[in-house]
């Protein structure tokens, strides 16, 4: 079973419904937390949301003959509402993946392939453009973590 980030944005009590998968920064995520420490940024981690994954996996633990039937919170679709996810500053996260992705370009890890290199600076630029163009008044984001 595969893990994944998700970019979300909210504005006000808007949320974006950003479904693209980060899965090679999530599975990096440690190497480049260990970057961020030397660059003396946020970890990519701190921007994460585990929101998802706790409710997938409390939904694991369940008998499987539970009477109670799944709630969908209307703002967000899911069985979690926004209040229960936790969201960070936008501009910081802007900085910290503009930060690593001049690094990751910039040689960082000579022992990457080529292609693994070319697909992380993908998602990183994926990731980018999206805070760049969230609209105006977006302030706070996330990276979901995704099961």
């Amino acid at each position: 079973m595969g893990m994944t980030y998700w970019l979300q944005t909210l504005q006000g009590r808007l949320m974006s419904r950003d479904d693209d998968d980060h899965s090679l920064m999530h599975g990096l995520s440690d190497e480049l937390d260990a970057v961020c420490d030397e660059l003396k940024i946020p970890k990519l981690s701190s921007f994460a949301d585990f929101t998802d994954l706790e409710l997938n996996m409390s939904d694991e633990d369940m008998d499987d003959e539970a009477d109670e039937e799944d709630t969908v919170d209307p703002e967000t679709g899911s069985g979690y509402g926004i209040d229960e996810m936790q969201w960070f500053d936008l501009s910081s996260g802007l900085r910290c993946l503009e930060t690593l992705r001049s690094h990751v370009a910039a040689g960082w890890n000579p022992k990457l392939e080529a292609e693994t290199k070319a697909e992380l600076l993908e998602e990183l630029d994926d990731c980018i453009a999206k805070l760049r163009a969230a609209p105006a008044g977006t302030d706070r984001f996330h990276l979901a973590v995704i099961m």
